[in-house]
């Protein structure tokens, strides 16, 4: 059963409307100053021209193309709009500073970490833009030129870091950690901290541990959990900071400890709603709604505040819900759960805390349920869902059978009183663009890029656009505008659509300043005329004629290719494996990868079939197909790893990529210190190269 706790806050006074709220939030209120619009992440705005009489009007004024390619795409978080001026960070960390009516760069500030997940983003607030520039730094910029102002590191463990993007409130920037870095996630002993630090200098006024057991449940060495990863709600009026909390792991349980049986009992503050005072981080309520969760069901999403009518009297509400598939109302002074309501497909099976000896199939699965921001408007919760299965085992999920090609997804509308559903509109892939309410409409995405325009009181379809690429973000709404990232494979743009719009697209290119940035980074260069090529492991003077050095030179792509063979070499700064995988679906999903170490003086190279987001991948004979690797060769020296290979730019097996000359492919690379395909890589990225 669910488990309540309150707790009084000794001497807590606080007075209403005495709180400060940042200039740029109070001044741009009309604009998209925060994450979700406002301080109770309501997603919905009454500012703008755009409604449902003039929304086919609506069409692209301009595109930015977003540079920073992770193995997660290009964006996964909410722009800022205040004034003229959009505030955007792709999954590379990279931060830009555009001008809304010709997204145009004014200045951009760039770090190219290729291991974020996300979801990040900007905060605006007291004349700086506050980040996460890495993994385990909270930075804040100068708003008006992207100066660096100070940097806070948060974590010093390895595999706990940042994925939120941050709150500005009363002098604080709110972030929290998670226990999970690049795709080191739930490692033994990662602990989600949420941090309110000073605007100032970044020194940390307060912390609080989302896990109340300071030896982690008994095994530190075996579990971790907790982590907020969508920004809080605030009341305003109390001073109150609402917090939705993530999952224990492992999930669902090792070889040695089946069933979670690592981490007995509710494993608190998991999957929790959490009430925090701004200025002290103390607990002043939390209500648990999964005990001992053995499927990685967060409550993740942020929380939604509204006053309403319930049952004949005024309450002031917060709304939570996460992967777990279900919406909660709390009562907002006492965490008192006044209704839930199921949404998407589920299994009641969902709720067990104990799995049965054999393989069950669930829904929601390790990626269902609500998995991006809800809104909330007149009454009424819009709730975009993700329906996909997952199968499990007591001690294992088969990563297999996440399958993104088959989700679905839905846009409900509750109603916020009772939790009764309205209103839901069905869609043929999952729903991952969030919900967004403009005035009569909501407003949403799917993963394949498809932006619809719904009306708000019955779910009828007005309005489509196709977007350049996937959507794994939400968007900001000011004026007679709405920008939305597009970062999820194809050309990952920046799409800002504006009512009156006839002329043709303006794609805005990136500034000399930026590409030249860039370039030190990750650059696709000539070299000289071409010479014969032989797979010895030496790069040769004129051996290859492209190209792509990576992360910070540590790992260099090179090749070169006619119309029917592709030659490459992977080159990169380690003693185990290097690796390459084209056009990934999503994450690893799909991709067409090749993997290859050198021990002693014998090189291997494998011909290899991603088939899970995170893995595995195994050889593609495994799956029915053939080793199309028709020549290869290594050598390993002074710390550097170098494998070359020769194949067919169509192999005409199903379990390759067929290439053309002159295409712009997706990559994923890696390397390890290990020279088998059993362990993980330790350096990781994404990018795309053209090929000759």
């Amino acid at each position: 059963m669910p488990i309540f706790f309150l707790t009084v806050v000794a001497g807590l006074c606080l007075i209403a409307n005495a709180v400060p709220i940042p200039r740029e939030v109070a001044e741009h209120s009309q604009d998209w100053p925060l994450p979700n619009k406002d301080y109770e992440n309501s997603r919905a705005t009454f500012d703008s021209q755009i409604n449902s009489v003039n929304v086919v009007n609506l069409s692209a004024a301009w595109s930015f193309p977003i540079p920073g390619m992770s193995a997660y795409g290009a964006a996964a978080s909410n722009p800022i709009i205040v004034g003229d001026k959009v505030y955007l960070q792709d999954l590379r960390c990279n931060v830009f500073c555009l001008d809304l009516q010709k997204g145009e760069i004014l200045w951009s500030k760039l770090y190219n970490v290729s291991e974020i997940v996300g979801p990040n983003g900007p905060a605006l607030g007291l004349g700086k833009v506050f980040i996460a520039s890495d993994l385990y730094n909270i930075t804040a910029l100068d708003a008006e030129t992207g100066d660096e102002i100070w940097s806070a590191r948060l974590s010093d463990v390895p595999t706990t870091g940042i994925d939120i993007q941050p709150v500005v409130y009363d002098g604080l920037v709110y972030v929290s950690t998670v226990p999970g870095t690049g795709d080191a996630f739930y490692a033994p002993g990662g602990i989600g901290v949420i941090y309110a630090l000073n605007a100032e200098n970044g020194q940390a006024v307060w912390s609080f541990s989302t896990v109340d057991s300071e030896d982690l449940w008994g095994h530190p060495e075996v579990n971790s959990g907790g982590g907020a990863w969508y920004p809080p709600a605030v009341d305003v009026q109390t001073g109150i900071t609402f917090w939705g909390i993530g999952n224990p792991a492992p999930f669902p349980g090792t070889e040695e400890w089946p069933s979670g049986t690592s981490r007995p009992g509710l494993n608190l503050y998991t999957d929790s709603m959490l009430a925090l005072d701004h200025m002290t981080g103390e607990l002043v309520w939390f209500r648990q709604v999964l005990p001992h969760d053995l499927l990685d069901h967060d409550f993740q999403i942020s929380p939604i505040l509204a006053e309403l009518n319930v049952s004949g009297s005024e309450q002031k509400l917060a709304f939570g819900a996460g992967k777990l598939g279900k919406v909660y109302a709390f009562n907002r002074s006492t965490g008192e759960i006044i209704w839930s309501t199921v949404v998407g497909k589920y299994d009641q099976t969902a709720q067990l805390d104990v799995l049965p000896n054999e393989t069950t199939r669930i829904y929601p699965g390790v990626l269902g349920g609500v998995e991006t921001p809800m809104a909330y408007s007149n009454g009424a919760l819009y709730v975009p869902v993700v329906n996909m299965f997952t199968d499990w085992t007591p001690t294992s999920l088969n990563s297999s059978t996440i399958d993104f090609a088959n989700a679905t997804g839905e846009l409900l509308a509750l109603d916020a009183a009772t939790g009764k559903i309205l209103w839901i509109k069905h869609f043929e892939s999952m729903i991952l663009g969030g919900a967004t309410v403009v005035n009569d409409l909501v407003f949403t995405a799917e993963s394949d890029g498809t932006i619809h325009a719904l009306k708000a009181d019955s779910g009828e379809e007005l309005f489509t656009y196709q977007a350049p690429a996937g959507i794994n973000a939400w968007p900001a709404v000011a004026g007679d505008f709405i920008v939305w990232p597009a970062g999820d494979g194809g050309a990952p743009s920046l799409i800002a659509l504006k009512l009156g719009t006839s002329a043709e697209i303006q794609s805005v290119a990136l500034n000399e300043t930026a590409e030249e940035e860039l370039e030190v980074e990750e650059a696709e260069v000539a070299a000289t005329v071409p010479g014969s090529w032989v797979p010895d492991g030496i790069i040769s003077a004129g051996e290859y004629a492209m190209n792509r050095s990576l992360s910070s030179g540590r790992y260099t792509v090179h090749w070169r290719n006619d119309a029917d063979e592709l030659v490459m070499a992977l080159e990169g700064r380690t003693t185990g494996f290097v690796a390459i995988g084209f056009e990934p679906v999503q994450a690893m999903m799909g991709a067409d990868m090749i993997m290859g170490w050198v021990s002693g003086e014998e090189a291997t190279v494998l011909d290899l079939n991603s088939t899970g987001i995170y893995g595995p991948h195994p050889p593609d004979e495994d799956h029915g197909g053939r080793n199309d690797i028709l020549e290869f060769g290594g050598n390993e020296s002074s710390g550097w790893t170098v494998i070359e290979f020769k194949r067919k730019m169509n192999t005409e097996d199903p379990f390759d990529k067929s290439f053309l000359p002159g295409q712009t492919v997706n990559v994923i690379w890696s390397m390890s210190d290990s020279d088998s395909l059993a362990p993980r890589h330790n350096v990781r990225g994404a990018s795309s190269l053209t090929f000759e």
